[in-house]
């Protein structure tokens, strides 16, 4: 087994689990991988080790996500060996985020990070959709965080609405889209920033329950606004990506 081979090798099942990300469970693409590992090793074992002969290996597998798609799909490809296989992984091309000297692609590049974009067989970065698209598309398959993404967003830009923020919180809590930590932030920022804008009120109020009604519409209620848009910009790119995911499987 020499080194370069190996690294082929190790190239590809990157590659292949690349693809596989969103599409199945952490514990099924595990389990595909290591399987997909012991089937080239037995090629390997049978045809040679050299890195001619492992890069035939790997053309005989196809490109990781052709192989992937017809794992998924059962449809087949026929391409041509320079699509196959890359003489490294592909996400190692990926153009850095902003913040590294990437190129800048607006507020939900800096938001979704180097995820904004997704690499083509041709080695070619291809643009996410915008958020237009990603909306059709979290309404299409995950309705009720859309709804919740809403509710969030009304209360935020129309502060008498503000109590439509309690059924978006509990939409978010019920969600099996986002995570544990997600769920913390969005339901625990805008209600530490209610209640420090309560606290910084600079009313005056002879009873703790007068400070209450006084400083909640004042202070507390546009805190928990402004707090609560800043969750959407949290959670939405989230949700759309699982959204994209979604409907990759669905075709």
């Amino acid at each position: 087994m020499t080194q370069r081979s190996e690294q082929l090798v190790l190239d590809y099942l990157s590659e292949v689990g690349l693809a596989l990300y969103g599409r199945v469970s952490a514990k099924e693409r595990t389990a595909y991988l290591t399987a997909l590992r012991a089937r080239i090793d037995e090629r390997r074992r049978a045809a040679g080790d050299d890195v001619d002969t492992v890069r035939r290996i790997l053309r005989g597998f196809g490109a990781p996500e052709h192989l992937v798609q017809e794992e998924l799909t059962g449809e087949a490809f026929d391409l041509e060996d320079d699509e196959m296989i890359p003489a490294r992984p592909r996400h190692a091309d990926r153009p850095p985020p902003p913040w590294r000297g990437g190129p800048s692609q607006g507020l939900m590049s800096l938001l979704e990070g180097p995820g904004q974009t997704e690499m083509r067989m041709d080695g070619r970065t291809a643009r996410r959709p915008g958020v237009m698209r990603n909306s059709l598309l979290l309404v299409r398959h995950h309705a009720p965080e859309a709804v919740a993404l809403g509710m969030f967003a009304l209360a935020g830009v129309w502060w008498d609405a503000a109590s439509v923020w309690v059924l978006g919180a509990a939409l978010l809590l019920l969600s099996q889209v986002w995570g544990t930590r997600d769920k913390w932030i969005g339901v625990g920022l805008p209600l530490l920033a209610c209640v420090v804008g309560v606290a910084l009120w600079d009313g005056d109020a002879k009873f703790i329950d007068l400070y209450i009604q006084q400083a909640l519409p004042s202070t507390g209620v546009p805190a928990l606004a402004v707090a609560s848009l800043v969750c959407v910009l949290y959670l939405f790119p989230k949700a759309a990506r699982s959204a994209r995911a979604a409907d990759r499987v669905g075709g």
